[in-house]
C-alpha cells in the first residue's frame, strides 16, 4: 500500500511571515484600484457654511456618494495579515531555537512596561531565543514615552483588534487645504504630499466674492480618512503606507539573523 505525505516542517523560516505581508501589500494595491474607481464617481461637493456672508463664503466638504463597504472590507484584510504576520513571527523564532510552538505564542504590543512583563508571564513569547525577546522589547509603544499612541504597531494593533473582534474600521469623506503636488496619469490627477489629520466639517475659506480670482493657502482637496483612534481623520492609504512600511523597513529587518 502506498502512503502519500509531506514533511512536517521543524525549523524556523521566514518564508509564511514574508508571504503575510505580501499579501498585506497586495490588499493595498487592490485598496488603491478600489478608490480610483470611487473618486471617479465624483463623490465629494462643497456646500456653503450657514455663517458665510456677502462678504465672506466659507464651504465644507460632504460626500455626495457613499463610501462603498468594499473599501473598510480591504483596508481591514490589509491590517489583519499585517498583524497576523507578526504572531507568525513569534512562532517561527521559536522553531529556530529549535523548541515546540505552543497556543500561546504571539506578538505582544504593549502601551506600559507592566503590559510586556504580563506578556511574558502569559507564555506568549516563550521559548523564542532571548536576542529576539530583546528586539520585540525594544520596538513596543511605550518606549515613544508620552507619544505611544502614535506608534505604528499601537495603531495597526487596535485596528486589527477592532477589525477582527468587532466591527468594521470606521472611514469618512473629508476634505480641507494643505501643500500638494499634483500629477496627471493619464487621465487621472494625483494628489501627492504630507496630508495633514483632517478634521470634521473643517471650514474652506474664506473666499472673498469680489475677486475675480481667489488665492487659497494651499490646495482643496478631499480623501477618505479613518474616524476612530489615535489615526482619526488621517488619510487612509498614508495611514496604511505607513504601517507597511515600518513592518518593512523597521520591524522585520531586524529578526533576519535569526533565520540565516
Amino acid at each position: 500500500m502506498d502512503f502519500f505525505c509531506y514533511s512536517l516542517q521543524t525549523m524556523g523560516s521566514s518564508d509564511s511571515i514574508q508571504q503575510k505581508i505580501i499579501r498585506a501589500a497586495e490588499h493595498f494595491q487592490a485598496l488603491e484600484v478600489e478608490l480610483k474607481t470611487y473618486f471617479q464617481s465624483g463623490p465629494a461637493k462643497m456646500v456653503m457654511e450657514p455663517n458665510s456672508t456677502a462678504d465672506e463664503l466659507f464651504f465644507t466638504v460632504q460626500h455626495r456618494v457613499p463610501i462603498p463597504v468594499k473599501i473598510p472590507l480591504i483596508i481591514g484584510d490589509c491590517i489583519q495579515n499585517a498583524r497576523s504576520s507578526l504572531d507568525y513571527l513569534v512562532r517561527e523564532l521559536v522553531l529556530t531555537a529549535n523548541n515546540q510552538p505552543t497556543d500561546h505564542e504571539m506578538f505582544p504590543i504593549c502601551d506600559r512596561p507592566k503590559g510586556f512583563k504580563d506578556a511574558i508571564r502569559r507564555g506568549q513569547l516563550i521559548g523564542i531565543p532571548a536576542e529576539a525577546t530583546t528586539i520585540i522589547e525594544s520596538l513596543q509603544p511605550y518606549k515613544l514615552g508620552k507619544d505611544w499612541e502614535k506608534a505604528s504597531l499601537w495603531v495597526l494593533n487596535e485596528f486589527a483588534n477592532v477589525n477582527k473582534h468587532r466591527r468594521l474600521l470606521v472611514t469618512v469623506l473629508r476634505g480641507g487645504t494643505g501643500n500638494f503636488e499634483f500629477t496627471k496619469l493619464g487621465n487621472d490627477i494625483w494628489a501627492r504630499g504630507r496630508f495633514p489629520a483632517f478634521q470634521e466639517n473643517t471650514k474652506i475659506g474664506p473666499f472673498i466674492p469680489s475677486q475675480s480670482k481667489m488665492q487659497m493657502k494651499g490646495q482643496i482637496v478631499a480623501c477618505i480618512t479613518f474616524d476612530e483612534g489615535a489615526a482619526k481623520g488621517i488619510e487612509i492609504c498614508t495611514c496604511l503606507n505607513a504601517m507597511l512600511a515600518e513592518m518593512f523597513s523597521n520591524v522585520l529587518p531586524r529578526f533576519e539573523q535569526f533565520f540565516a
